[in-house]
């Protein structure tokens, strides 16, 4: 049930905080948040705030005092959500101690988390009762759309991990139990019944909590949450190993800082509309003239915007679209030399290419250069064959002992893989000698 505007009226024992909420396009906005003492002048209190700000709230959210209304957890197996409400009314008369014809009744289902069983929230109250207090709204002006006690209209916001609430008051204190998306259980004890005590609110906690042992498990509550207007002493944190924490603020208006907690908290919250006591009259929200002028303006505005964005946007797409033809135009035109310097690239990589193979390959005018280098003057070549990477060296030399030695001092020759040296013929000697060359690929004969 989403409206953009809501008004929570929350009864406490002694004071009615009243909240207004107004979201629109700017985000959630709080137009009213003000505590009121509970006497026969609120009504007319709430009526004059809401003429102050000139606005009917979609949605008014009464959140009735809990003396009013009765509540019970039960546990059924799983079904449909439309027999759950024609059992509803059966199980009521077992558990209601209300006669039928003096009865309002609702109710919130969730499925358990094996989706075995569907546990519901009943919660009923005396029509009359409900019904006189809605009359001294209605008869100020004040529209009532929803009916519900406070401790149901924050189970979507503390249900979903095990949370034990303490609502403190002038006159009494409610335990609230929540969990597996549900209020569980809740127990109000009046603060001037005799036996009253811290340690009777600690001992009641307790005993909430064993009451639903079998589907907390061994962590047990994992949550204790305090709130309302009279300050509590109660040592929870030792009873329970928590820390105790205060209410908090609904996200929207994290950055709020208002004591008005529990009110802001039930008016943000979405609520099933079978939980509401009285059924939804699906209203019309009258309009404002503020309303109506604001919407003409910001229409006349985005007349504007959107006629100037047309003018500034169509006017570039056009001179776009002829830059455009006249590129295309351009390209075929220039088609022809752009596939010359296509090929002029391509053959400029091969000769790229070609000089990288000439700097990297040594010839055979080279090997000799080098060969002429080592070799001493007393030494002649008669034959040099080259075949792969093989060098065959033949020649007369006066110092053939030397040859190999001066031949490995070349970069080019890896090893020599064979060294023969003849007769001596008068002051020389014959020298064939063969090493293996490491760049040389080509085959010739010298």
């Amino acid at each position: 049930m989403k409206k953009k505007t809501t008004l929570c009226i929350l009864f406490r024992d002694e004071t009615v905080e009243i909240v207004y909420i107004d979201r629109s396009m700017l985000g959630a906005q709080i137009k009213c948040m003000e505590q009121l003492p509970r006497d026969e002048e609120v009504y007319d209190a709430v009526a004059e705030r809401l003429r102050t700000i000139e606005k009917t709230p979609g949605r008014v959210l009464l959140c009735l005092p809990r003396d009013m209304v009765m509540q019970r957890t039960l546990r059924y197996p799983a079904m449909a959500p439309a027999e759950i409400a024609n059992m509803i009314q059966f199980e009521a008369s077992r558990h209601v101690p209300l006669p039928e014809s003096d009865r309002v009744l609702g109710w919130s289902s969730v499925l358990s988390p094996d989706q075995k069983q569907v546990m519901i929230n009943l919660l009923a109250s005396r029509e009359a009762d409900v019904r006189a207090l809605m009359a001294r709204f209605e008869e100020v002006g004040v529209p009532v759309d929803e009916v519900v006690p406070f401790s149901a209209a924050v189970y979507p916001v503390l249900g979903n991990k095990p949370t034990l609430l303490v609502i403190s008051d002038k006159q009494s204190v409610e335990l609230c139990f929540y969990g597996e998306g549900q209020l569980q259980d809740s127990q109000v004890l009046p603060v001037n019944a005799p036996g009253f005590s811290s340690e009777r609110l600690v001992t009641a906690a307790r005993q909430m909590a064993a009451k639903h042992k079998s589907w907390l498990g061994m962590e047990g509550v994992e949550r204790v949450i305090m709130t309302g207007p009279q300050p509590l002493e109660i040592d929870l944190e030792t009873a329970f190993g928590l820390r105790v924490q205060p209410l908090a603020l609904p996200e929207l208006f994290a950055a709020v800082d208002h004591p008005l907690v529990d009110a802001l908290a039930a008016s943000s919250a979405e609520l099933p509309p079978e939980l509401s006591l009285i059924e939804n009259a699906d209203r019309k929200v009258p309009v404002s003239k503020r309303t109506i002028l604001v919407a003409s303006l910001c229409t006349l505005l985005a007349v504007e915007v959107v006629a100037w964005t047309g003018i500034k946007v169509s006017a570039p797409a056009m001179q776009r679209k002829q830059v455009a033809e006249e590129i295309a135009n351009l390209r075929r035109r220039a088609a022809p030399i752009q596939r010359m310097k296509d090929k002029n690239r391509e053959m400029r990589k091969q000769l790229y290419r070609l000089d990288e193979i000439c700097s990297q390959h040594v010839s055979a005018m080279q090997i000799l250069g080098e060969l002429s280098e080592l070799l001493p003057a007393n030494t002649y070549l008669q034959q040099a064959s080259f075949r792969g990477q093989t060098l065959n060296l033949r020649g007369l030399s006066m110092e053939p002992d030397r040859l190999p030695e001066l031949l490995l001092a070349s970069p080019d020759i890896d090893a020599i893989s064979r060294s023969d040296i003849g007769k001596k013929e008068g002051d020389y000697q014959s020298f064939n000698i063969s090493v293996t060359m490491g760049t040389f690929d080509e085959d010739t004969d010298i």
